[in-house]
């Protein structure tokens, strides 16, 4: 998410990653994973709209299901490479 907002000039920091490395020593709930921290807090409703949009087209992608161009086999809409052969998805 961060490297998509920075596509749109909008600057973020990544805090609280040192607590994933504790992963197994504390619980991982909200308040010990990783977050993205607004530098610039007027951006705030624009960053949730990219955000949103990213995961719908996310989520429209992941559910659709695709063909394998190389061995035919029917994959996942969640994976990017088949499953069967390692080829890649085929662009839409």
């Amino acid at each position: 998410m961060r490297e998509l907002l920075l596509s749109y000039n909008i600057e973020t920091e990544v805090r609280g990653e040192g607590m994933f490395g504790l992963q197994g020593e504390l619980p991982m709930d909200d308040s010990t994973l990783p977050y993205l921290w607004l530098l610039t807090p007027h951006q705030h409703t624009q960053a949730k709209t990219i955000i949103a949009e990213f995961e719908q087209l996310h989520q429209q992608i992941a559910s659709q299901k695709w063909r394998c161009i190389e061995c035919d086999e029917i994959n996942e809409g969640q994976f990017a490479l088949c499953w069967q052969c390692g080829s890649n998805r085929p662009e839409d």
